[in-house]
């Protein structure tokens, strides 16, 4: 009971938040999840610059940190040809976001891809059968190829100007999409990411994992910033955000 008016006083929070909030989501396809991030990132006192949004689906994350942070560049990457046509819609005359339709990770090569009937749940992992069971709507997919790179190799439109986010939405694939960045990693200052508790996706590496990878790489934890309960209002994930150790910002 606790719980669920905490998340009813958070999304009345949102909706009336001085950003336009609830308007500006259905006005511009924001989602609730992405604008409440953004809302904990501000709060911070977190002034970004360069936002790189790898998992961009059709545009929510994107949308959001920009109502949030106006002036930044943002850079969004959509392997699924459907998402990333609707991104490209979404995002129209909105002249600092940059959108790619290919997929991040270790590799420089095409790969199999799972498109999910529920678009969220699409990976280069296939859904787990505890995902299957909680989530039902995440039964259906289809297996497609797309092109897949690793982020250190990309060739940016122009600089990166600090400070900068990382922030990955890729369903199990974070840290594949991390080590093909292991350079681009030390540029940067924030880093959003969503981690399992339960094996959402078959082969993900868990919290535990993932947390011990990243204090490797020069980060801390600051905080979890956002949760997605399962029906049974278990939390199997999070979004965390992590700084690097030695950043200025």
């Amino acid at each position: 009971m606790l719980r669920k008016l905490q998340q009813i006083l958070a999304t009345l929070q949102i909706i009336f938040h001085p950003l336009g909030g609830i308007k500006y989501i259905i006005k511009k396809g924001a989602s609730i999840a992405s604008f409440q991030i953004n809302n904990s990132l501000y709060q911070f006192g977190i002034n970004l610059k360069t936002i790189i949004d790898v998992g961009a689906n059709i545009g929510q994350f994107a949308l959001a940190t920009h109502r949030f942070y106006p002036q930044a560049i943002i850079h969004s990457f959509e392997p699924v040809p459907d998402c990333f046509q609707k991104l490209t819609d979404n995002v129209e005359g909105i002249h600092n976001i940059h959108t790619y339709n290919f997929a991040l990770g270790n590799q420089n090569n095409d790969i199999s891809f799972f498109q999910n009937a529920h678009s969220h749940a699409s990976s280069a992992l296939k859904v787990s059968k505890y995902q299957k069971e909680n989530i039902p709507k995440t039964k259906d997919y289809q297996e497609i190829r797309v092109q897949c790179l690793r982020l250190d190799e990309f060739k940016f439109e122009q600089p990166l100007i600090a400070p900068i986010l990382l922030k990955l939405d890729v369903q199990g694939f974070e840290k594949n999409v991390l080590e093909g960045a292991s350079v681009l990693l030390e540029k940067i200052d924030y880093l959003v990411l969503e981690v399992s508790f339960i094996p959402m996706y078959e082969g993900e590496p868990l919290f535990d994992e993932m947390h011990t990878y990243l204090k490797e790489k020069g980060f801390k934890l600051v905080a979890p910033i956002g949760a997605l309960p399962d029906p049974n209002l278990a939390i199997p994930q999070l979004d965390m955000l992590y700084k690097r150790v030695d950043s200025v910002s």
